[in-house]
Formats: C-alpha cells, structure tokens, sequence
C-alpha cells in the first residue's frame, strides 16, 4: 500500500463564536456579513502572507500557513479588524475564535486530514473570543514583539486529547482575556450525571462526517457540504443542540462506536451517514440512532448528481430535519416517562401530556391539561406548557369537550398571549399559540404571523406547515392551504400525527366545494385516527352535500354516540373561525345529515359558570 504523503505546516482555526444566537436573532443579516467579512478581511489579505482556506465549516475556517510568524502576524491583524469593526457597529458584535498550531497533516491535492486538523479545533474551542490561543509548539518558534504579546494561560485538557496542552493567549486592545486558568475536561464536555449542559436539559445530537464511499476523492466535499447543510440545519431547532461542526469532524476518518460518544460528549443522537455511486449518480444515505443504546431510529436515502451538489445537499438535510421532528420528540417523550423521580419536572410533565394532547379524545385531553397544569406549577413561564395548555383548552371548544365553551375560549386565548410574552424564539411555542389563536378567531392574520414566525425559525417543521394550511383555509385560501399540508406530509410522512394534515386537506376540499375529496381525507384522517371523532363533522357535512345521505347519516350516528345531546346550536357554539357562507354551508350539511336544531335536552345555555370542580378540575390554580 502506498505510503501517505505528509507535511508539517501551521494551521489557523477560526469559529465564530455565539454563531447559532447570531443566526436565531437575524440569520439572512448575519450570513451577508459573514460573507463580507471572508472575502474584505480573510481572502483579501491571505495572499500577502503565503496563507491558503483549505475547508470551510459553516461558521468556520482552516487556513494553512507556510511560517508561523506568517500565520500569527496574519491572524492577529484580522483579530485586531474585527475588533475595530464591531467598536465601529450598532449591533451585536460579531467575534472570532482562532487557534494557531503546528501540525503534521495528511496531504491530498488541495485538502488535508488527519488527527492534527482535529487538534486544531479542539485548540480553538479555548481561544477567547476576539483573541487567539497559540501551543507551546507555536510560541517557541516566535522571537521579539509576537512573542511576547502572547500571555501564558496554563494548562488544558481538552475532548479527546489524551495530555494536557500549554497555550499562549493574546487579544487586540480593547479585547478582555479571560482569567487564566486551565480549563478542566469536566467544563468543556457537557455534565453527563444531570444531562444537562449548563443547565440546558435538551437532549444533545452530533451530525458525524459522511464516509465517502464512492473511490473518487474529488467527490468529498459533496460529502462534507451535506454534513454542513443538516448542522446548519437542525442547529436551526430549538428543542434539540446540535454538536458544532468544527468539534464533529474530528471524527473524520475513524471508525466510531456510538456509543462511546455518550461518554466523550455526552451526545443522546447521532446522525451518520455515507455518500455512494459516481459523478452521474450519487446517493446520500443517512441514518438516525440513539447513542446509549445504539438503536437505529431511522434512515432515509436521496439521490442526486454531482452536478447539482448544492440541491442534493439542500434536499438531505430538509428531509432529515422533517423526519427528526416526530422521532426525537416521540423518543424524548419515552424517555420522559421512564424518568424515575422527574415527574416534577417542567419539561418532563410537558413531554408526557403531549401524547395524551394528540389522541384527540376528551379524557385524554382532560389529562394532558392537568399534567400541563402541573408543568405550571413548577415554571408559571414555561413557553411551551403555556402554549400547548392554551391549544388543549382550545381544541376543548372547538371539538364540543366544553361544558362552557365561552370560559374557556377566553382562559385559551390568555394563555396563548402569555405564551406569547414569555417565550424566547422558538418554532414549535409560535405554532402552539397560533393554532389556538387559529382554532379561536376568525381573523387568521394573527394566527397566521405566529406560524410564519414558526417557519422563518425552522422551515422544515411540518406542525408548522399543517397548522399554516389549517389557518389558510379558515382564510378563504383553500389552494394555497392544500400546498402547505402537502408540504407538511412530504416532510414527514411517518409523523403519528399525520391524521391533523388529512383533516386539513378535507377541509380545504370542503371549502373548495370539492366534496368527494374532502370525503377521501376525512375518512383518511379517521382511519389513521380512529378515535378523532370530530372528523365526522367534515365527513357528515361533506358527504350530504355530496348527495351521499346514507354515508352522512352514519358519520351523524358517531357524533351522537360521542355527544347524545348534539345539535345545530352546541356546533355553533364550537366553531370560531368559520362565519359567513363557509359556516351556512357547513351547517346546512349537517342539517341534511340529520342534526337537529336544538337537543332534547336543551332547557337552557350552555354558558353559565359552573363550579371549577365540576367541570374542569385541570383549572385550579389558574
């Protein structure tokens, strides 16, 4: 076998630092002057001191230098640029983490590997932001005024560094250094005995490089940019934490166990994958696992050409962060119930009321408002119980749960704006308030803003999009509703709550006067859902205007088997968001189906106040 080429050369690692808070509080802002800030301060000045990008990672860089002094008198200029360009800016700071090595790497034509480029971001990971850090290596190559600049900081262990390594650190004036101390292994990795990373109780994914299996190197980058798009990507969720590309690609080349990453950094999924085929015919496959366990959670395959990598890579990470969304949530759920001792726990009592939320039946909704309830009283500011109880006191209503819908319509909508209030950005808390706000009001523009939040923090939320198609249709923009649930099935179609997208299509149908479509997706919807009983209002509706009075009166029956006391005037007191010839409508197919005016048991309204312990007991404390 021929020997590997190899090379000692000097290498800059730079990150920015806070990348995924600058990329939540204005993404396309941050990427322009990210981009500016490449070409004016790095591509610019490279040429002058012999220096040469051989990857960029997203937030990241490796540059190579042929000298050190050439390596360290170019990276403290673009330090001290920055640092003048951010004292001259109205926003928030943009910094720059860099670390200087010297490094014995692997050559192969224009890129480089080996166990020195992983040591390099490691080495980074401890710079102060704005400054530099520099091993020990680096600083006895420097005599006179560099070398001096650069004050000692200690010792560091660092992930997957089997030593202690002694780093130098400098920053430009105006820039503070931090107190020099080392820091420990235990304050770099995240607490594995809590699960928790300062605090932050979200479970923790790495995107591992992607093999390339094709034989051809030239096709690697396609490879690595694929790994780069999902990490930008799912860094975009806010109910997970991404592992930064810079610290996962220094698994590049090695053969991993999973489950050793637990104990390395402390990750709870994986996502690995591998690129295979020719210029013509690519495939990217990549598969889902849960680290502890090593269990495969998914897989899912796009094919491609090299010629349109950028798509290619695009499509992967779409459909990967589609797919995520039900599966990490439904795992995190599992985890959450077996869980000893944490029932007290916000997050855990959220996670658990969510299955009992989407059962759509009334006892199971009554649960999740009480298990919310409690979530509550340990964090009376916890966005998503705030948001997900105003959706389960909404859907109370809206599927004639309520024994007064008039109370608790309005105890929904204010927890919806106190979700609103309270919430930092955060897709799946915007989707919760704005299918309540949906499900409560005819006016959808607001409903609609939340959503639209939703989906410029993460496109690839499929709740996202159902609930945009949803809101659409109450809109009287059926057709454009039809493409946002489509839109939301393609992202993921193995979603156990897929039945909520047909029920949005029959919907849109119905609207569309399409009936027999909308039969078709509300018999979907009630096949894949058997107790969303509710449905058959769409499906009764829908079926009488059809003609079909047998099928109308049938799914009448199921409604009264639900609700004995079912009539024309308990439907309008549960349907908000329709009004005008949609509700006519609706209820006039009702009427056909057999669904009397007022009910044999009417003697009165059903709004009066009753006691909080007869009707809703989820309500004490509120």
């Amino acid at each position: 076998m021929e020997r590997a080429r190899r090379r000692l050369t000097v290498l800059v690692a730079l990150d920015v630092a806070g990348y995924s808070s600058l990329i939540r509080g204005h993404e396309v802002r941050t990427l322009s002057e990210l981009g500016v800030i490449y070409r004016r301060l790095g591509l610019e000045t490279l040429p002058k001191f012999a220096g040469t990008v051989i990857k960029t990672m997203g937030d990241g860089a490796l540059v190579e230098f042929e000298s050190v002094l050439d390596a360290v008198e170019w990276t403290m200029g673009f330090q001290s640029a920055m640092a003048r360009r951010n004292a001259a800016r109205r926003r928030a700071p943009i910094w720059v983490r860099a670390a200087i090595v010297l490094a014995d790497v692997i050559v192969a034509d224009t890129d480089r590997f080996g166990a020195a480029i992983g040591f390099a971001t490691r080495m980074q990971e401890v710079s102060p932001p704005g400054g530099i850090a520099i091993t020990h290596s680096v600083r006895w190559q420097l005599i006179g005024e560099p070398a001096t600049a650069f004050k000692p900081a200690g010792l560091f262990t660092l992930r997957s560094v089997p030593y202690p390594v002694e780093a130098w650190m400098w920053a430009p004036p105006g820039v503070a250094l931090p107190e020099m101390r080392p820091t420990s292994a235990q304050l770099l990795a995240p607490d594995l005995e809590g699960d928790t990373h300062l605090g932050d109780p979200r479970p923790l994914l790495v995107i591992l490089p992607f093999d390339n299996l094709t034989g051809d190197p030239a096709l690697e980058p396609i490879a690595d940019g694929a790994v780069e798009e999902i990490t930008a990507t799912l860094a975009r969720l806010r109910d997970i934490r991404v592992v930064a590309r810079n610290t996962a690609y220094t698994y590049k080349g090695r053969a991993t166990d999973v489950r050793a990453l637990v104990r390395q950094i402390g990750v709870r999924y994986v996502v690995e994958g591998s690129l295979r085929g020719s210029r013509d015919r690519l495939r990217i496959t990549a598969q889902f696992i849960e680290a502890e366990g090593g269990a495969h959670l998914w897989s899912g395959r796009i094919d491609g050409t090299a010629a349109d990598a950028l798509t290619l890579q695009d499509d992967i990470a779409t459909r990967i962060a589609g797919a995520l969304h039900p599966i990490i949530r439904s795992a995190e759920i599992a985890r959450a119930q077996a869980q000893a001792g944490g029932e007290r726990l916000t997050r855990s009592l959220t996670l658990r009321a969510m299955p009992y939320f989407w059962a759509h039946r009334r006892e199971d909704n009554a649960r999740a408002l009480e298990l919310l309830t409690q979530a509550l009283a340990v964090d009376a500011r916890h966005g998503l119980a705030l948001g997900l109880k105003g959706w389960c006191l909404a859907q109370h209503v809206a599927y004639m749960w309520s024994d007064n819908p008039a109370r608790d319509k309005a105890l929904a909508i204010g927890f919806a704006e106190r979700a609103a209030q309270t919430t930092e950005p955060d897709a799946l808390v915007f989707t919760t308030i704005g299918a309540t706000l949906s499900l409560l009001q005819v006016d959808q523009s607001r409903p609609l803003q939340f959503i639209e939040r939703a989906l410029t923090l993460d496109p690839t939320f499929a709740w996202a999009w159902t609930r945009q198609g949803y809101a659409l249709a109450y809109s009287g923009k059926p057709r454009e509703g039809i493409r946002a649930l489509e839109h939301a099935v393609a992202l993921s179609p193995d979603d156990p709550v897929l039945f909520n997208a047909f029920g949005g299509l029959g919907t849109c149908h119905f609207i569309l006067e399409d009936y027999a479509a909308a039969i078709h997706w509300a018999q979907k919807a009630l096949n894949d859902r058997p107790g969303m009983v509710w449905a058959n209002r769409l499906l009764a509706t829908s079926a009488a205007h059809a003609g079909d009075l047998d099928l109308a009166r049938s799914a009448a029956q199921q409604l009264f088997a639900a609700h004995p006391d079912l009539s024309i005037r308990r439907m309008i007191d549960s349907i908000h968001n329709l009004d005008g010839p949609y509700l006519d409508r609706f209820l006039d197919g009702l009427r056909l189906a057999g669904i009397p005016e007022e009910s044999r048991s009417a003697e009165g309204g059903g709004d009066e106040e009753l006691p909080l312990d007869a009707t809703a007991p989820w309500l004490a404390g509120d």
